[in-house]
């Protein structure tokens, strides 16, 4: 079990990121964690600072009710597809799944630097297979972030509606996660100061995150963004490929 002093480091850094793209927290400390555990307890020990940080997040953009009216498809088809991925990560070797994203990840980032913008058409059939992948793959491995970018960064030039649409997404899936692990949070019995203090860190650095986004040019925000996503496809390469050889 890692320490209060190493959690908050890591969920300072995340938060930092997080409040300046909108993603970063439900990938980072997962992602670390894993290293020196087990898939199914990084996921459980994180979730519910998680479920936190991403509904702080909703609301630090902007009115909120355009973003649900927009997004109610891809949020309600995320939460369905968190309920498979939260089965397949109690049920299925996460390594496997964590390949295929990152190849996924490598795939749509090189797309995304070509000189023409990548698109996507406007598609309600599209948005649900987006927000049902975005689900399964945030239940069972924290990575929703990584499919849910590709989605909105190809839809949206609006750098806050982006990261609330995402953190929307985020949030309701940290529901279905909590609800879902909570047996395994109580075999864990993870004592409250080991989360308090370093979730309260987390939060403080957060808001710090969104007032650098305020300031930060969309296009930079996008290559900040991509960046992100191509140093989370290594890390997910590198546990994966760990895992399996």
């Amino acid at each position: 079990m890692p320490t209060a002093g190493f959690l908050a480091l890591v969920f300072a850094a995340a938060a930092l990121l997080h409040g300046m793209v909108g993603i970063g927290f439900t990938l980072i400390p997962t992602s670390v964690l894993a290293l020196s555990m087990s898939m199914k307890e990084a996921v459980a020990l994180t979730v519910l600072p998680m479920l936190l940080i991403n509904s702080i997040s909703v609301f630090t953009g902007g009115a909120v009710w355009p973003i649900l009216r927009r997004y109610t498809l891809l949020a309600v088809s995320s939460i369905i597809g968190s309920f498979i991925g939260v089965k397949l990560l109690l049920m299925v070797p996460s390594a496997w799944l964590q390949l295929a994203l990152a190849l996924l990840i490598a795939l749509y980032v090189i797309l995304a630097l070509r000189p023409k913008p990548f698109r996507l058409p406007e598609s309600k059939s599209l948005t649900a297979v987006f927000g049902l992948a975005a689900g399964i793959v945030g239940g069972a491995t924290n990575a929703m972030s990584a499919v849910l970018m590709m989605y909105l960064l190809a839809k949206s030039r609006d750098k806050n509606e982006i990261a609330q649409a995402a953190n929307l997404c985020f949030a309701l899936a940290k529901v279905v996660q909590v609800m879902m692990l909570w047996p395994l949070l109580r075999q864990m019995d993870i004592p409250a100061s080991l989360l308090l203090w370093p979730s309260m860190v987390a939060v403080a650095v957060l808001l710090l995150g969104v007032w650098l986004r305020k300031r930060i040019p969309f296009q930079r925000f996008r290559q900040l963004s991509l960046l992100i996503l191509a140093l989370l496809a290594l890390m997910m390469l590198y546990k994966s490929l760990g895992s399996l050889i």
